[in-house]
C-alpha cells in the first residue's frame, strides 16, 4: 500500500509540475540584502569596475540564446560594489536566463526549461529538476572570472549561484503539497488540485515578500542572524549542498499548508479560482494565527539565510576573496 501511494503521488507530481510556480522566494535581491548587510568582508569590495560579458566560450551548459545581458547599476566602465552586484542580480535567473531551450525530455513535466532548472522534486530514487547543478555551474563560472581578475563577473556569477541555492530552501520548490492532501484530492480533478497547490505556493511568496518589504522585525532578525546550517569546511560539493538544502524543507509543507488554510481561509484551497494575497488582506489577518504562521515560515526562511551565507563563505575561501 505504501508503494502504491508513492507511485500515485509521483505520477501526480509529474502532472502538476507543468502548472507549478517556477519562482522561489519573493524578491531574492531584497531578501538577500538583509543577509549580506552584516557580512563585513564583502564591504571591502566597494569599488568594482563594471565589465562586459566575455565568457561565452566557457559556458558548459546552454543559456537561452535570446537572453540579453542587462546592466542595471550603471554602464560598462562605471564603478559599483559587491553587495550591489549580489542584491541586484540575485533575481537574474528569473529574467529568462533558462527559457527557450531543450534541456531534457523531462522538462515537459516542469512546464519547460525554466521550471526544470529551478526545481528539485524527489520521490524515492526518482528526482526531477536541475537546480542543484546550476549552483555548481555558476560557481565554476565565478571561478573562471576570478582567475581573470574580473571581480564584477565573479560576484555576478555568484549572484546567479545564490539564486538557485535560495530556490531550494523554499518548501514548495521541493513538493507541490502534502502527500495526504494530494491523495485526498487526486480523484476530484487534476486541474482543481493544481490550482489549489499553486494558491498555497503563491500565498507563501506574497506573504513573505510583504513582510520583507515592510521590514518586519522578526523577518529581518531571522535574515540577519549569523547562522550557517553546516560548517563551511564540510562542503565537498555544491550540488550535494543543494540537494541537502532541498531535503530539509520538503516536510515543512505539512505545517505551512495547515496554517495557510487557517490564516487565509477556504479561498486558498479553492480548486476553481486563483487566490491572490494582497496587502489589504494581510493587514486584516488574525494576529494569533499569523504569529503561528510566522514562526513556521521563519523556520524555512532561516535556511534562505543560512545557505546564502554558507555559499558566500565557501566562495570567500575557494575564490580567495
Amino acid at each position: 500500500m505504501k508503494n502504491i501511494k508513492k507511485l500515485v503521488v509521483l505520477v501526480l507530481i509529474f502532472v502538476l509540475l507543468p502548472f507549478a510556480s517556477v519562482f522561489g522566494w519573493n524578491s531574492h535581491g531584497l531578501t538577500l540584502s538583509y543577509v549580506v548587510s552584516n557580512i563585513y568582508w564583502l564591504k571591502k569590495y566597494s569599488s568594482i569596475k563594471i565589465t562586459p560579458y566575455t565568457y561565452k566560450e566557457y559556458e558548459t551548459q546552454p543559456i537561452n540564446p535570446d537572453f540579453q545581458i542587462k546592466y542595471l547599476e550603471g554602464s560598462i566602465g562605471d564603478k559599483t560594489d559587491a553587495i550591489t552586484i549580489l542584491t541586484t542580480y540575485a533575481d537574474e535567473p528569473d529574467w529568462g536566463l533558462d527559457e527557450n531551450m531543450k534541456l531534457s525530455k523531462l522538462q515537459i513535466l516542469t512546464g519547460g526549461p525554466q521550471g526544470y532548472r529551478h526545481m528539485y522534486y524527489k520521490m524515492g530514487p526518482i528526482t526531477i529538476g536541475a537546480a542543484p547543478n546550476q549552483i555548481e555551474f555558476w560557481f565554476h563560472m565565478a571561478e573562471i572570472a576570478k582567475s581573470k581578475n574580473d571581480l564584477y563577473w565573479t560576484f555576478r556569477f555568484l549572484a546567479r549561484a545564490l539564486h538557485y541555492m535560495e530556490d531550494l530552501t523554499q518548501p514548495y520548490h521541493g513538493t507541490p503539497g502534502p502527500t495526504s492532501i494530494i491523495l485526498k484530492n487526486i480523484f476530484s480533478g487534476v486541474q482543481g488540485l493544481t490550482i489549489m497547490c499553486s494558491n498555497h505556493h503563491y500565498a507563501l511568496e506574497d506573504y513573505q515578500g510583504y513582510m520583507v518589504n515592510i521590514g518586519n522585525p522578526d523577518f529581518v532578525k531571522t535574515l540577519e542572524e549569523n547562522y550557517l546550517p553546516i560548517d563551511v569546511g564540510n562542503v565537498n560539493s555544491l550540488t550535494e549542498l543543494g540537494n541537502y538544502a532541498a531535503s530539509l524543507n520538503r516536510e515543512r509543507v505539512k505545517i505551512l499548508w495547515f496554517l495557510e488554510t487557517k490564516l487565509f481561509h477556504d479561498d486558498v484551497n479553492s480548486k476553481n479560482a486563483k487566490f491572490k494575497l494582497t496587502d489589504d488582506k494581510i493587514v486584516k489577518l488574525d494576529r494569533k494565527i499569523q504569529t503561528q504562521y510566522n514562526e513556521a515560515l521563519l523556520y524555512s526562511l532561516k535556511y534562505f539565510n543560512g545557505f546564502s551565507r554558507l555559499l558566500l563563505e565557501y566562495a570567500k575561501i575557494k575564490l580567495n576573496l
